[in-house]
């Protein structure tokens, strides 16, 4: 059956060999993959339940760039380096150039003056306009 199909296909014995490979490869991953669901393993151990304190810290580790904890507003003109990164969209590079323009070009005298800085366009004004003050 399967030759006559090869001989109606013009299929060399070269691509006979190489068609039979591909099944035969693709039928042995299909075995693999009902083997490794049939008999999944569980795993060995579970660190995280063993350890309390490591399940404590890892609660509280804060999600990278996160809006301020507080509801005091960031003041452009004080705000370190890190309290500048707890602003949305600012990472170390973007609060490091807030702080040299702020050096620089003189204090911000109203939320619009972070046009001067590099890499702040009007949407992300308008995102920290509420989150920060120029006093």
């Amino acid at each position: 059956m399967l030759r006559g199909l090869a001989d109606r296909l013009a299929l060399t014995s070269i691509e006979r060999r190489a068609i039979t490979i591909l099944v035969g490869t693709f039928i042995v991953g299909l075995g693999v993959r009902l083997w490794q669901v049939t008999f999944a393993y569980p795993p060995k151990f579970d660190y995280s339940a063993s350890d309390s304190a490591f399940t404590a810290l890892s609660a509280e580790v804060p999600a990278p760039y996160a809006a301020p904890e507080t509801t005091a507003a960031v003041n452009l003109n004080t705000a370190s380096k890190e309290r500048l990164m707890s602003l949305p969209g600012i990472g170390p590079a973007t609060a490091e150039r807030i702080m040299l323009e702020r050096d620089d070009g003189g204090p911000f005298r109203t939320v619009d003056d972070l046009r001067r800085v590099r890499g702040i366009g009007t949407k992300r004004i308008e995102q920290l306009r509420p989150l920060v003050t120029v006093d």
